[in-house]
């Protein structure tokens, strides 16, 4: 009986990943899939990865819809089939759909210094996972979608930056792209105004993005080994000269207040119904948003601005971040990146036992130390 058990349950286990298996040959590169009221589409299946060793690709136009086509709820959970020294990771492993609803799933692809270069197929799989019973999982229904991968030896590298006309940096949105067989391919992602990627070998696009408009844009050629510095220079609004200045009491020399002051540039055209929010985290945790200056509109031109922040419950001892966001009709336009502030206000517990060793510690030693020089002397 312990046998047919037990044989039960490795084949609740075994089931869904057969059933991938089973789907990775019959399976057609469709935009979408439905299987017994489960259905897959998105944009991984079109993919046509080519990665040096040592690369994580992640972008956010690399992506699954698991969708509900269904009557009734049910469970997913996705799983990946890759080549030896290829990891698949997804935003979200498990998770519960109602009848009607999706799930958009991010796909990152990891390729590690010791896989081997070659031609691969990745593929992953959304399980439709039915109800749990006496502690088995059985699967009912999956589907699948596969992508091609080329694993390479040869690498390159890049460096992009964003600027403003007078050679200050811009916080933008950059996008790397890498051309195969006609095809953009999102190669790299970053929301800071700069990027550092390692590439393989080959035809590149990257694109400068402010408010989900494209301002500047540059195409390239690569070869192996060489490291290439990109700069695209942008007209837009953007934050310069920002800086967190503590303010201390004279008299007791505690933290009194905290300067935020910034720069607004705008080199593009005037904004009606501007404001600016000071966004504010207390060890890593939202705490604050604050309006600190409304516009009814914004000249083309330079504005300076400060604002003294004060914590509503008091400064602790905490890490205390700052981001400035402009806003253009409600909206959210451009920001800054994140400032550190660190207090360290709370005072560090005495530990007077550790204290009360250290002392009797030193008295011993030099009580021997005393002996040893004074029979020495002798």
């Amino acid at each position: 009986m312990r046998l047919l058990l037990s044989a039960a349950k490795r084949g609740a286990v075994l089931a869904p990943l057969l059933l991938c298996l089973m789907l990775s040959w019959l399976l057609l590169p469709l935009p979408a899939q439905a299987q017994g009221g489960i259905a897959m589409s998105g944009t991984f299946y079109h993919q046509n990865f080519e990665i040096p060793q040592g690369v994580e690709l992640s972008a956010p136009s690399i992506y699954v819809v698991v969708s509900n086509q269904g009557d009734e709820e049910f469970g997913v959970r996705m799983s990946s089939e890759t080549p030896l020294g290829v990891d698949i990771s997804f935003s979200e492993d498990d998770f519960s759909l109602e009848p009607g609803g999706q799930k958009q799933v991010y796909v990152t692809v990891k390729v590690s210094e010791d896989a081997i270069p070659g031609d691969y197929e990745l593929l992953i799989c959304a399980q439709r996972l039915s109800a749990e019973t006496e502690g088995a999982v059985g699967i009912s229904t999956s589907v699948a979608q596969k992508a091609k991968l080329k694993v390479l030896g040869e690498s390159a590298w890049v460096e992009v930056k964003v600027l403003s006309p007078t050679g200050e940096p811009v916080v933008a949105q950059v996008r790397l792209f890498k051309l195969i067989e006609g095809r953009e391919n999102e190669f790299a992602m970053s929301t800071s105004g700069t990027l550092e990627a390692k590439v393989s070998p080959g035809h590149y696009i990257v694109r400068a993005y402010v408010a989900s408009e494209m301002l500047a844009d540059e195409s390239f050629d690569i070869a192996a080994d060489e490291s290439k510095s990109i700069t695209l220079t942008v007209r837009t609004i953007y934050f310069g000269g920002v800086g967190i200045v503590p303010n201390y009491y004279t008299e007791t020399g505690e933290l009194a207040f905290a300067q935020v002051v910034y720069t607004l540039h705008n080199l593009y055209q005037p904004m009606n119904d501007v404001e600016v929010i000071l966004k504010v985290t207390e060890d890593g945790v939202p705490s604050e948003e604050i309006s600190v200056l409304s516009l009814g509109t914004l000249d083309v031109g330079d504005i300076g601005g400060n604002y003294n922040y004060i914590p509503q419950g008091g400064w602790q001892s905490r890490d205390y971040g700052f981001r400035l966001e402009l806003y253009v009709g409600g909206k959210p336009y451009t920001t800054t990146l994140e400032h550190k502030l660190s207090t360290g206000l709370a005072s560090t517990p005495i530990n007077w036992p550790l204290i009360g060793g250290i002392i009797a510690a030193v008295v011993v030693i030099g009580g021997v130390v005393y002996l040893v020089v004074r029979r020495k002397r002798a």
